[in-house]
Protein backbone atom coordinates (compact mmCIF):
# COMPACT_ATOMS: atom_id res chain seq x y z
CA UNK A 1 0.00 0.00 0.00
CA UNK A 2 1.20 3.58 -0.61
CA UNK A 3 -0.17 5.65 1.39
CA UNK A 4 -0.80 9.76 0.01
CA UNK A 5 0.37 10.94 3.35
CA UNK A 6 3.68 9.50 2.91
CA UNK A 7 3.54 11.08 -0.58
CA UNK A 8 2.71 14.18 -0.16
CA UNK A 9 5.91 14.95 2.65
CA UNK A 10 7.17 16.64 -0.63
CA UNK A 11 4.65 19.48 -1.17
CA UNK A 12 5.44 21.18 1.98
CA UNK A 13 7.03 24.93 1.87
CA UNK A 14 8.11 25.99 5.34
CA UNK A 15 6.20 29.22 6.50
CA UNK A 16 3.27 28.62 4.12
CA UNK A 17 1.21 25.65 4.93
CA UNK A 18 0.15 24.02 8.38
CA UNK A 19 1.60 20.46 8.46
CA UNK A 20 -0.72 17.51 8.94
CA UNK A 21 -3.07 18.46 12.09
CA UNK A 22 -6.07 19.92 12.11
CA UNK A 23 -6.88 23.26 12.15
CA UNK A 24 -7.20 25.52 15.08
CA UNK A 25 -9.94 27.67 15.06
CA UNK A 26 -10.11 30.82 16.90
CA UNK A 27 -13.89 30.13 17.46
CA UNK A 28 -15.07 27.11 17.71
CA UNK A 29 -18.98 26.47 18.83
CA UNK A 30 -21.72 23.77 18.56
CA UNK A 31 -24.97 25.58 16.86
CA UNK A 32 -28.32 24.32 16.36
CA UNK A 33 -29.64 25.69 12.82
CA UNK A 34 -32.61 27.12 12.39
CA UNK A 35 -35.46 25.22 10.18
CA UNK A 36 -36.56 27.05 7.29
CA UNK A 37 -37.91 23.52 5.82
CA UNK A 38 -37.92 20.31 6.96
CA UNK A 39 -37.99 17.21 3.96
CA UNK A 40 -38.37 19.13 1.07
CA UNK A 41 -38.98 17.08 -2.23
CA UNK A 42 -35.61 16.91 -3.33
CA UNK A 43 -33.31 14.13 -4.56
CA UNK A 44 -30.00 13.65 -2.81
CA UNK A 45 -27.61 14.60 -4.95
CA UNK A 46 -27.72 18.15 -4.85
CA UNK A 47 -25.76 19.92 -7.47
CA UNK A 48 -24.69 23.49 -5.96
CA UNK A 49 -26.73 26.59 -4.38
CA UNK A 50 -26.41 30.26 -4.45
CA UNK A 51 -28.17 33.41 -2.99
CA UNK A 52 -30.01 36.09 -5.07
CA UNK A 53 -32.35 38.49 -3.97
CA UNK A 54 -33.79 36.54 -0.93
CA UNK A 55 -34.18 33.44 -2.83
CA UNK A 56 -31.80 30.33 -2.46
CA UNK A 57 -31.24 29.10 -6.18
CA UNK A 58 -30.73 25.33 -6.11
CA UNK A 59 -29.42 23.35 -9.05
CA UNK A 60 -31.13 19.77 -9.00
CA UNK A 61 -32.55 17.38 -11.39
CA UNK A 62 -36.55 16.91 -10.60
CA UNK A 63 -40.06 17.37 -12.36
CA UNK A 64 -37.54 17.40 -15.73
CA UNK A 65 -36.52 21.01 -14.05
CA UNK A 66 -33.36 21.38 -12.95
CA UNK A 67 -33.12 25.23 -11.25
CA UNK A 68 -35.24 25.60 -8.55
CA UNK A 69 -35.81 28.34 -6.48
CA UNK A 70 -36.90 29.18 -3.07
CA UNK A 71 -37.80 32.24 -0.36
CA UNK A 72 -34.83 32.33 1.84
CA UNK A 73 -37.88 33.14 5.15
CA UNK A 74 -40.56 30.64 4.44
CA UNK A 75 -38.98 27.55 2.53
CA UNK A 76 -41.71 27.72 -0.04
CA UNK A 77 -40.98 27.21 -3.59
CA UNK A 78 -41.27 29.61 -5.59
CA UNK A 79 -40.64 28.08 -8.74
CA UNK A 80 -38.52 25.66 -11.33
CA UNK A 81 -36.39 26.76 -14.79
CA UNK A 82 -33.61 25.02 -17.16
CA UNK A 83 -35.80 22.18 -18.48
CA UNK A 84 -33.99 18.81 -19.34
CA UNK A 85 -33.51 17.81 -22.82
CA UNK A 86 -31.67 18.68 -26.60
CA UNK A 87 -33.79 21.73 -27.46
CA UNK A 88 -32.50 25.34 -27.34
CA UNK A 89 -31.78 26.58 -23.65
CA UNK A 90 -32.33 22.85 -22.38
CA UNK A 91 -29.63 21.10 -20.73
CA UNK A 92 -29.11 17.04 -20.33
CA UNK A 93 -26.11 17.18 -17.24
CA UNK A 94 -25.84 20.29 -15.63
CA UNK A 95 -23.12 19.71 -13.21
CA UNK A 96 -21.34 23.79 -12.76
CA UNK A 97 -23.18 26.72 -11.60
CA UNK A 98 -22.12 30.47 -11.51
CA UNK A 99 -24.06 32.85 -10.25
CA UNK A 100 -22.74 36.72 -10.46
CA UNK A 101 -25.44 39.05 -6.93
CA UNK A 102 -24.24 42.11 -8.37
CA UNK A 103 -25.15 41.70 -12.08
CA UNK A 104 -27.51 38.71 -11.93
CA UNK A 105 -25.75 36.52 -14.62
CA UNK A 106 -25.87 33.00 -14.59
CA UNK A 107 -24.21 29.94 -16.25
CA UNK A 108 -24.17 26.60 -15.96
CA UNK A 109 -22.27 24.26 -18.04
CA UNK A 110 -23.74 20.61 -19.23
CA UNK A 111 -20.92 18.27 -19.01
CA UNK A 112 -22.83 15.50 -21.55
CA UNK A 113 -23.21 18.38 -24.23
CA UNK A 114 -19.92 20.35 -23.46
CA UNK A 115 -22.22 23.82 -23.73
CA UNK A 116 -22.33 26.69 -21.50
CA UNK A 117 -25.68 28.03 -21.17
CA UNK A 118 -25.87 31.77 -19.81
CA UNK A 119 -28.45 34.44 -19.27
CA UNK A 120 -29.86 36.62 -16.35
CA UNK A 121 -31.31 34.78 -13.25
CA UNK A 122 -34.71 37.24 -13.37
CA UNK A 123 -35.11 36.02 -17.08
CA UNK A 124 -35.07 32.45 -16.12
CA UNK A 125 -37.21 33.07 -13.45
CA UNK A 126 -39.63 34.54 -15.53
CA UNK A 127 -39.69 31.67 -17.89
CA UNK A 128 -37.36 32.98 -20.16
CA UNK A 129 -34.75 30.23 -21.44
CA UNK A 130 -30.87 30.60 -21.44
CA UNK A 131 -29.05 30.82 -24.24
CA UNK A 132 -25.97 28.47 -25.11
CA UNK A 133 -22.05 28.82 -25.96
CA UNK A 134 -20.12 26.55 -28.05
CA UNK A 135 -16.60 26.74 -28.00
CA UNK A 136 -13.51 23.81 -29.35
CA UNK A 137 -12.30 25.04 -26.10
CA UNK A 138 -14.83 23.57 -24.03
CA UNK A 139 -13.97 19.61 -25.57
CA UNK A 140 -11.77 18.71 -23.09
CA UNK A 141 -13.52 20.54 -20.14
CA UNK A 142 -15.27 18.55 -17.20
CA UNK A 143 -16.91 21.98 -15.69
CA UNK A 144 -16.63 25.64 -16.96
CA UNK A 145 -17.24 28.67 -15.47
CA UNK A 146 -17.32 32.51 -16.62
CA UNK A 147 -15.64 35.07 -15.20
CA UNK A 148 -14.62 38.71 -15.96
CA UNK A 149 -11.78 37.65 -17.75
CA UNK A 150 -13.33 34.85 -19.78
CA UNK A 151 -14.01 30.92 -19.45
CA UNK A 152 -12.09 28.91 -16.65
CA UNK A 153 -11.61 25.69 -17.23
CA UNK A 154 -11.29 22.66 -15.38
CA UNK A 155 -10.29 19.42 -17.27
CA UNK A 156 -10.26 15.66 -16.11
CA UNK A 157 -6.71 14.63 -14.78
CA UNK A 158 -4.98 13.03 -18.12
CA UNK A 159 -6.07 15.03 -20.41
CA UNK A 160 -3.68 17.16 -22.55
CA UNK A 161 -0.83 18.19 -20.49
CA UNK A 162 -1.55 15.77 -17.28
CA UNK A 163 -0.07 18.13 -14.28
CA UNK A 164 -2.52 20.96 -15.22
CA UNK A 165 -5.79 21.11 -13.96
CA UNK A 166 -6.69 24.54 -14.87
CA UNK A 167 -7.35 26.97 -17.84
CA UNK A 168 -8.52 30.28 -18.59
CA UNK A 169 -9.35 31.06 -22.13
CA UNK A 170 -10.26 35.09 -22.34
CA UNK A 171 -13.13 36.27 -24.37
CA UNK A 172 -10.81 36.95 -27.51
CA UNK A 173 -9.83 32.96 -27.69
CA UNK A 174 -6.30 33.67 -25.89
CA UNK A 175 -5.16 31.05 -23.14
CA UNK A 176 -3.54 33.13 -20.01
CA UNK A 177 -0.46 32.27 -18.01
CA UNK A 178 -0.49 28.76 -15.86
CA UNK A 179 1.06 29.22 -13.00
CA UNK A 180 -0.48 26.55 -10.98
CA UNK A 181 2.10 23.45 -11.22
CA UNK A 182 1.65 21.45 -8.04
CA UNK A 183 5.02 21.37 -6.25
CA UNK A 184 5.00 17.60 -5.79
CA UNK A 185 6.72 15.47 -8.42
CA UNK A 186 4.08 12.46 -8.75
CA UNK A 187 1.35 13.98 -10.49
CA UNK A 188 -0.40 11.41 -11.32
CA UNK A 189 -1.05 11.23 -6.89
CA UNK A 190 -2.21 14.80 -6.91
CA UNK A 191 -4.72 14.36 -9.66
CA UNK A 192 -5.83 11.25 -8.27
CA UNK A 193 -6.51 13.02 -4.94
CA UNK A 194 -8.01 16.33 -6.87
CA UNK A 195 -9.85 14.17 -9.61
CA UNK A 196 -12.92 14.60 -7.14
CA UNK A 197 -12.79 17.95 -5.36
CA UNK A 198 -14.69 21.25 -5.34
CA UNK A 199 -13.48 24.81 -6.30
CA UNK A 200 -14.85 28.56 -5.43
CA UNK A 201 -14.26 31.93 -7.20
CA UNK A 202 -14.68 35.23 -5.12
CA UNK A 203 -17.67 37.66 -6.18
CA UNK A 204 -14.78 39.55 -8.04
CA UNK A 205 -13.33 36.22 -9.89
CA UNK A 206 -9.86 37.66 -9.07
CA UNK A 207 -9.34 34.63 -6.65
CA UNK A 208 -9.80 30.74 -6.54
CA UNK A 209 -9.77 27.87 -3.97
CA UNK A 210 -9.63 24.48 -4.74
CA UNK A 211 -10.27 21.72 -2.26
CA UNK A 212 -9.69 17.79 -2.04
CA UNK A 213 -12.90 16.03 -0.74
CA UNK A 214 -10.26 13.49 1.30
CA UNK A 215 -8.73 14.84 3.80
CA UNK A 216 -7.87 18.42 4.17
CA UNK A 217 -6.21 19.97 1.45
CA UNK A 218 -6.88 24.32 0.13
CA UNK A 219 -5.00 25.07 -2.90
CA UNK A 220 -5.34 29.09 -3.13
CA UNK A 221 -5.23 30.51 -6.61
CA UNK A 222 -4.78 34.13 -7.82
CA UNK A 223 -6.57 35.18 -11.47
CA UNK A 224 -5.61 38.60 -11.95
CA UNK A 225 -3.40 38.06 -14.81
CA UNK A 226 -3.06 34.52 -15.12
CA UNK A 227 -3.77 31.56 -12.68
CA UNK A 228 -0.93 31.62 -9.81
CA UNK A 229 -0.89 29.62 -7.14
CA UNK A 230 -0.77 31.12 -3.34
CA UNK A 231 -1.05 28.94 -0.54
CA UNK A 232 -1.09 25.21 0.02
CA UNK A 233 -2.05 24.61 2.97
CA UNK A 234 -2.15 20.71 4.86
CA UNK A 235 -4.23 20.19 7.75
CA UNK A 236 -4.47 16.22 7.33
CA UNK A 237 -3.40 13.26 6.01
CA UNK A 238 -5.07 11.81 2.68
CA UNK A 239 -4.79 7.96 3.40
CA UNK A 240 -5.30 5.20 0.41
CA UNK A 241 -3.70 2.89 -1.99
CA UNK A 242 -2.95 2.44 -5.75
CA UNK A 243 -5.37 0.29 -7.36
CA UNK A 244 -4.08 -0.28 -10.80
CA UNK A 245 -3.31 3.23 -12.01
CA UNK A 246 -5.46 5.11 -9.57
CA UNK A 247 -5.30 6.29 -6.11
CA UNK A 248 -8.47 4.80 -3.78
CA UNK A 249 -8.36 7.19 -1.16
CA UNK A 250 -9.60 5.98 2.37
CA UNK A 251 -12.45 8.04 3.21
CA UNK A 252 -12.89 6.70 6.92
CA UNK A 253 -9.24 7.39 7.87
CA UNK A 254 -8.83 10.07 5.94
CA UNK A 255 -11.84 11.78 7.12
CA UNK A 256 -14.16 14.07 4.22
CA UNK A 257 -12.46 16.74 4.33
CA UNK A 258 -14.13 19.30 1.89
CA UNK A 259 -18.01 18.26 1.03
CA UNK A 260 -19.12 21.26 -0.28
CA UNK A 261 -17.39 25.15 -0.80
CA UNK A 262 -18.89 28.68 -1.31
CA UNK A 263 -16.61 31.64 -1.56
CA UNK A 264 -17.04 35.61 -1.31
CA UNK A 265 -14.86 38.17 -1.44
CA UNK A 266 -13.92 37.93 2.28
CA UNK A 267 -14.44 34.30 3.14
CA UNK A 268 -14.53 30.42 2.35
CA UNK A 269 -16.60 28.82 3.49
CA UNK A 270 -16.97 25.24 3.75
CA UNK A 271 -18.61 21.71 4.88
CA UNK A 272 -16.69 19.38 6.52
CA UNK A 273 -16.19 15.85 8.24
CA UNK A 274 -14.27 14.59 10.88
CA UNK A 275 -11.37 11.86 10.50
CA UNK A 276 -11.81 8.67 11.68
CA UNK A 277 -15.61 8.83 11.40
CA UNK A 278 -17.92 6.92 8.86
CA UNK A 279 -18.60 9.45 5.81
CA UNK A 280 -20.36 12.24 7.14
CA UNK A 281 -19.84 16.11 7.06
CA UNK A 282 -21.76 17.84 9.49
CA UNK A 283 -19.83 20.88 10.25
CA UNK A 284 -19.55 24.61 8.34
CA UNK A 285 -15.84 26.18 8.54
CA UNK A 286 -14.79 29.69 7.66
CA UNK A 287 -11.32 30.47 6.38
CA UNK A 288 -9.52 33.22 5.20
CA UNK A 289 -8.16 34.11 1.66
CA UNK A 290 -4.63 32.96 2.38
CA UNK A 291 -6.22 29.85 4.02
CA UNK A 292 -6.03 30.30 7.94
CA UNK A 293 -8.62 29.13 9.91
CA UNK A 294 -11.22 31.71 11.25
CA UNK A 295 -14.37 30.03 12.59
CA UNK A 296 -16.01 26.34 12.77
CA UNK A 297 -19.60 25.23 13.73
CA UNK A 298 -20.45 21.95 14.47
CA UNK A 299 -23.81 20.80 14.17
CA UNK A 300 -25.37 17.45 15.02
CA UNK A 301 -27.04 16.74 11.66
CA UNK A 302 -25.53 14.12 9.54
CA UNK A 303 -24.69 15.51 6.21
CA UNK A 304 -24.62 19.38 4.69
CA UNK A 305 -25.00 19.34 1.27
CA UNK A 306 -24.63 22.58 0.33
CA UNK A 307 -23.41 26.11 1.69
CA UNK A 308 -23.96 29.14 0.93
CA UNK A 309 -24.42 33.17 2.93
CA UNK A 310 -26.56 36.33 1.74
CA UNK A 311 -25.38 39.65 0.33
CA UNK A 312 -24.00 40.74 3.67
CA UNK A 313 -22.92 37.57 5.10
CA UNK A 314 -24.91 37.85 8.35
CA UNK A 315 -27.17 34.45 7.46
CA UNK A 316 -25.96 30.90 6.17
CA UNK A 317 -27.98 28.67 4.46
CA UNK A 318 -27.18 25.17 4.41
CA UNK A 319 -29.21 22.10 2.40
CA UNK A 320 -29.08 19.11 4.66
CA UNK A 321 -29.53 15.75 6.10
CA UNK A 322 -30.73 14.52 9.52
CA UNK A 323 -29.87 11.57 11.13
CA UNK A 324 -33.15 9.88 9.93
CA UNK A 325 -32.10 10.59 6.18
CA UNK A 326 -35.30 13.54 6.37
CA UNK A 327 -33.44 16.28 4.49
CA UNK A 328 -34.15 20.12 5.30
CA UNK A 329 -33.45 23.91 4.12
CA UNK A 330 -31.79 26.07 7.80
CA UNK A 331 -29.64 28.60 8.54
CA UNK A 332 -27.49 29.71 10.88
CA UNK A 333 -27.36 33.66 11.95
CA UNK A 334 -23.25 34.47 11.81
CA UNK A 335 -23.93 37.78 14.13
CA UNK A 336 -24.37 35.94 16.85
CA UNK A 337 -20.95 34.22 16.98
Amino acid sequence: MITASVLLCGCIQKGKNIVYSDPVFPVDKVVELEMILEDPVMPELIMDMGFYKGRLVLMYGLNNQFIHFFDVETGEELGSALPKGRGPGEVISPNSLRLDRKTGALTVFDRMTRQLFSGQIDSLYKGINLSSVNSENFSRASYVFTLPQGYFIFQSPGVDIPERRYSMIKWDGKEVKYDGYHPHEDFRLVHSIFSNHNIGFSNDGKKMVAAAVPGMILEIFDLEEGIKMRYIRYFRRVYGEYIGNQFRSDFEKSGVGIADIYCTDKYIYITLGEPNTEVRYENIAIFDWEGNPVKIFRTNHYRLFQVCVDDEERFLYVVGEKNDGAQFIAKLDLSKY
